[in-house]
């Protein structure tokens, strides 16, 4: 074999465009949105990234033949909200033939980017990937990162009819501020999935405020902030987001993968979760959706089986992995 990490921007433009066009796992895998417009909008993206950020994006070639590529992308929010550098392999694409030798140019990939990130001070790395990715999961374990989270992706016509879920003893309304309060008391009351929560380094109290951040900056006007009300308290809040980027440049409306569903613990095991996601669907089907794309964190049983029991429709695995690149901080 001879394998070479070259720049991003020192690939063959066709090779990386084929690849990209190619790959089985882009954002919302599994479903129906994803289609040519959408992957080659990906590509688009990737290609701004690689523009903006020379030297984050690499490739890896083995005698002459492009197999994969991705970026050590800063994530920010966290870095910058804990003091604590932390960033994610994104923007990947591999080959997925399966071919023998795939694995090898995979961990030497890798093993480039977590160089980088080591000489630029980051402490952890995060990574997604679907779970049927075996070689490139594998060429991440060989690079020292560990499974830290699941989730099933699953997918739905925004035409299915939700009404069954609506409850008469849940009032649906716009937040106020005293629910963003209400909101932090039940993520720290409630079970939730977050990876970082297994590091000590990630104090949950900070985890949570991010949470509710993300939860204000929706309803400031990312999108638009489901709460639902028990015998007259909140009983739980839902997220709802339209990918803004997409569009403006494509004219498809999809949901933004980042979105929020939390129940508070008085009114856990009533329907308020169903209930949230049937409320939204209306407002989905006015912004023009035609399919959304959701789940669940694969340890939540309840919700799983409550989406089945919405017809939605498995869309795929993905599992988060990390690896902490210093000695554990004091």
């Amino acid at each position: 074999m001879s394998i070479k990490i070259i720049e991003w921007q020192d690939a063959d433009r066709e090779g990386l465009r084929e690849l990209y066009l190619q790959f089985p796992y882009p954002p919302y895998f599994g479903s129906p949105i994803v289609n040519d417009r959408l992957q080659a909008y990906r590509f688009r993206c990737v290609q701004r990234a690689a523009e903006a950020s020379p030297g984050a994006l690499l490739a890896a070639v083995n005698e002459g033949r492009l197999f994969c590529a991705a970026q050590l992308r800063r994530t920010a929010h966290i870095s910058d909200h804990f003091g604590i550098e932390v960033a994610n392999i994104a923007n990947e694409a591999f080959a997925c033939d399966n071919a023998a030798g795939n694995t090898l140019v995979f961990i030497e990939l890798i093993r480039s980017l977590r160089e980088r990130a080591a000489k630029g001070g980051v402490a952890f790395i995060t990574a997604t990937a679907a779970s049927q990715a075996h070689q490139w999961i594998r060429a991440l374990e060989e690079n020292g990162f560990r499974y830290a989270d699941g989730f099933r992706h699953v997918t739905a016509s925004i035409e299915e009819d939700y009404s069954t879920f609506l409850r008469n003893d849940l009032v649906m309304r716009d937040p106020v501020e005293s629910d963003f309060h209400e909101i932090a008391y039940s993520y720290a009351h409630m079970p939730f999935p977050n990876h970082l929560l297994y590091e000590p380094e990630f104090d949950k109290g900070k985890v949570i405020s991010l949470y509710v951040k993300r939860y204000r900056e929706v309803h400031a006007g990312l999108g638009k902030v489901f709460v639902a009300e028990w015998e007259g308290q909140f009983a739980g809040a839902l997220n709802g987001i339209i990918d803004h980027d997409i569009k403006c440049e494509l004219g498809i409306a999809v949901n933004h993968l980042s979105q929020g569903l939390i129940v508070h613990p008085r009114a856990a095991g009533k329907g308020v979760a169903l209930a949230l996601i049937a409320c939204r669907n209306p407002w989905y089907r006015e912004h023009g959706l035609k399919y959304g794309y959701f789940g669940s964190n694969m340890n939540n049983l309840p919700m799983i089986r409550g989406l089945e029991k919405m017809q939605t429709r498995h869309a795929g695995i993905e599992i988060s992995m990390i690896v902490c690149l210093k000695d554990r901080l004091s």
